[in-house]
């Protein structure tokens, strides 16, 4: 694929729609991690915080589950331990 191939298809209206979901996810993870980071929520809260994270991706990118789980859910779960420690269950 050659660069103006790929130029061609983030201009479109499909790309847009893809790049605009991409970004809002990126943007919600973000402040999530601030949220958890900065102790504003409990735990429990936080692990909350994270599932509707997850079926937010799914809403934006369905049948992401897995990649959601890799590539944030991991993320997550290291800032929740390094924020409250180890669970205990």
């Amino acid at each position: 694929m050659t660069l103006d191939e790929v130029i061609r298809i983030l201009r479109s209206p499909e790309g847009r729609d893809e790049t605009r979901r991409v970004y809002r996810l990126r943007v919600a993870c973000d402040l999530a991690t601030q949220v958890i980071t900065l102790r504003q929520v409990s735990r429990a809260e936080a692990e909350e915080l994270v599932d509707a994270l997850e079926k937010l991706a799914q809403q934006f990118f369905p049948g992401s589950e897995e990649t959601f789980r890799i590539v944030y859910g991991r993320r997550f779960q290291r800032i929740i331990e390094e924020t409250f420690g180890p669970s205990s269950a």
